[in-house]
């Protein structure tokens, strides 16, 4: 068995996953359940999808603009050169690597990145001033 992964929903643990569904169909057995850390999921996935929606306008895919926009607000290392070139690790994003206050301050840094260094490059002017709204929006 991998990782069971189920959704919180009215109270309940729901399966999410084949997995998840073997484990719940144990009859009689107590599972112990820890939330690592807890995720404002409807902000997750909108600073997800304004990125996506983003990249798209400018042409890129969602994981280099999510790279830049890391980048741009601090949140990477530098681990080394190659070819007189230096190479960074950018931080994860992952729900059970970027705390919620970390997701909620890093969105906010980037409002300002985006704003300055992405917004010029999509060149729809009614594309440009939506997503802009789309961004400050929350």
């Amino acid at each position: 068995m991998s990782c069971a992964q189920f959704i919180a929903q009215a109270g309940a643990l729901l399966p999410v996953n084949a997995d998840a569904h073997v484990l719940a169909n144990r009859g009689g057995a107590t599972i112990h359940v820890e939330e690592i850390y807890p995720r404002d999921i409807v902000f997750h996935r909108r600073v997800f999808a304004t990125i996506g929606d983003l990249a798209r306008a400018i042409g890129v895919e969602p994981e280099w603009l999510r790279a830049q926009l890391l980048v741009y607000c601090g949140l990477f290392h530098i681990v080394g050169t190659l070819e007189d070139k230096q190479v960074v690790a950018v931080a994860s994003m992952r729900r059970n690597a970027m705390k919620d206050e970390e997701l909620h301050a890093f969105w906010q840094d980037s409002k300002d990145h985006i704003v300055a260094r992405v917004l010029p490059l999509v060149g729809n002017e009614v594309t440009r001033e939506r997503l802009h709204q789309a961004v400050e929006s929350f």
